[in-house]
This record gives C-alpha cells, structure tokens and sequence, in this order.
C-alpha cells in the first residue's frame, strides 16, 4: 500500500503500441482504479506508479487466450 500516489501508468510490452494507459491522482484521490487493455498476444503489464516523488513498477506475465473467454 503507498501513500501519496501521484500517477500511475500501464504498459502492455508486447502490444505493438505497449503504452496503455495513464492517469494522474489528485490530492486525497481514492485507491481503486481498474481498466481493461485490448493485448493480442500473451504480454508482461508493466504498472509504474508515482508516489512520494519516487517510482515504483509492478510487472505480470497476463496470458491471452484466443477468443478472450478463458478457454
């Protein structure tokens, strides 16, 4: 949990354009954030998050599957 969160930025590194999607966090903005991301192949998501004047960054492997219906 990170206190002071500024921004957070998501990647998908395998996509032809890996950038996804970004947002900024204003002052006492709220914890929850969620999106969905279009990836044509299985794909590390970056997720880099500004906070407290550092960055930090969480990867994980997302696996796609054909069809999108878990399958």
């Amino acid at each position: 949990s990170l206190t002071g969160v500024e921004g957070i930025a998501i990647c998908a590194i395998k996509n032809p354009r890996p950038y996804t999607t970004s947002l900024r966090v204003s002052a006492g903005g709220g914890g929850l954030y969620s999106t969905r991301i279009k990836m044509g192949q299985t794909s590390p998501v970056h997720c880099y998050v500004k906070a407290g004047g550092k960055l930090y960054m969480a990867s994980q492997e997302i696996k796609v599957t054909v069809g999108g219906c878990g399958g």
